[in-house]
């Protein structure tokens, strides 16, 4: 019988376990810093939603009804959620907020992708706190992702608001072509677009933009193009060079030409990646515009990974902690609990089989991935790999109960 429909997947073993070891990892790391965990709603009203959403994930929208006949959406994005938690549980006065989830987003999958869910992982900050709040949550961020036993992490840093301010210089429909080869991605297309552009004080700098990747010296490079225009980049300047003093700046590349949803983001973003590979982990930034569609003032930052995709390129560690299979048969169940208590405190993982007999105990210990087997009548445990049996209380040093 198959209960899950096509789209979605149930996940366990060694990836759920790495999930929820990532996701306490995470809270750890960033509930010290004032975040706190937040869990959004599964539906999100539709009429609500539509115009603060990209116009990118319109047509993406699992559509329902609440059992009020609401017409909702399957949550599609979590920073929706947060926003408005803000706007009805607070007052302007109370900001800063900081909020931290793990929880499930729901789109149409693009093809040739047929996932209708993905399990996201992220932080926001909402406030009046200037570029400081940019530093701290992209440090926090690398901080945490470069701890991790994974595939080195890059982070490509750029800032829409300064590709917004060199457009309006161009009359539109010049703008509009450029910006529209940048979201495809189509820099052959670009650059016949940015011969073609009328003069301009910033034509090399519209020239150079896609090949404004790298370091700091991009920075300065851009100063240069930009002219009296200068001013624009030095947000970003400042996030970089501060950022670089926290000693994260083998992981940063700098891209001026990078955009998403200019009508949603608003200044500095950027996207997470694994290095040697490109695949995408994540990506945030400056949301200001959300905050004006839901009736707030003020400025946020945040972010989402794609937690899933995150598990599958961690290698745990867990070789410190070995498992043992407790085989109670008759033994009265506040023995055992009692038995397996004192394991666990030795820093043993154990996993209790209940039933008075098994046709093959030691296979089905092998199967489970265990190292041990404790059989609790014969008061003994046995090593699986090498056949050893050792009496209880000499493992126990002596210390067992009777």
């Amino acid at each position: 019988m198959k209960l899950t429909p096509r789209g979605c997947k149930n996940v366990g073993g060694d990836v759920a376990l790495n999930v929820e070891e990532l996701r306490r990892d995470f809270m750890e790391a960033f509930v010290p810093y004032g975040y706190r965990p937040f869990w959004p709603s599964g539906l999100q009203l539709l009429e609500a939603i539509t115009d603060k959403i990209s116009p990118n994930l319109h047509n993406r929208f699992m559509v329902t009804n609440s059992f009020f006949g609401e017409p909702c959406a399957v949550r599609t994005d979590v920073t929706l959620g947060v926003v408005d938690y803000c706007a009805s549980h607070f007052e302007p006065h109370e900001r800063p907020l900081r909020l931290c989830y793990t929880e499930r987003i729901y789109r149409r999958p693009k093809s040739p992708d047929k996932n209708v869910e993905r399990l996201q992982m992220g932080a926001e900050l909402i406030g009046w706190e200037g570029e400081g709040a940019d530093v701290e949550l992209i440090s926090l961020l690398l901080s945490y992702l470069n701890g991790l036993n994974c595939p080195k992490i890059a982070l490509t840093l750029g800032d829409v608001s300064l590709i917004q301010r060199a457009i309006k210089s161009l009359p539109s429909p010049h703008g509009k072509a450029l910006l529209d080869c940048l979201e495809r991605g189509r820099l052959d297309e670009y650059a016949e677009a940015a011969k073609n552009l009328p003069p301009s004080p910033l034509s090399t700098f519209f020239e150079e933009l896609p090949w404004l990747k790298g370091n700091a010296e991009v920075l300065y490079r851009a100063s240069e193009l930009l002219g009296e225009m200068e001013e624009a980049i030095r947000p970003l300047k400042f996030i970089y060079s501060e950022l670089a003093k926290l000693g994260h700046e083998d992981s940063i590349v700098v891209d001026l030409s990078l955009v998403r949803e200019l009508d949603y983001y608003s200044g500095p973003i950027f996207d997470v990646y694994f290095e040697e590979t490109g695949v995408s982990v994540g990506g945030g930034g400056r949301y200001d515009r959300l905050l004006e569609a839901c009736g707030m003032l003020g400025q946020a930052v945040g972010f989402a990974l794609d937690l899933e995709r995150l598990a599958l390129s961690v290698n745990r560690k867990r070789g410190e902690a070995q498992r043992i299979l407790l085989w109670a048969q008759k033994n009265a169940p506040s023995y055992v609990l009692k038995c397996a208590e004192e394991l666990i405190s030795l820093g043993y993982r154990v996993e209790i089989l209940w039933r008075e007999k098994d046709p093959d105990i030691r296979e089905l210990a092998r199967i489970k991935g265990c190292d041990l087997l404790l059989d609790l009548n014969r008061g003994s445990i046995i090593e699986l790999c090498s056949g050893d049996e050792t009496f209880l209380d000499d493992f126990l040093g002596g210390e067992s109960d009777d």
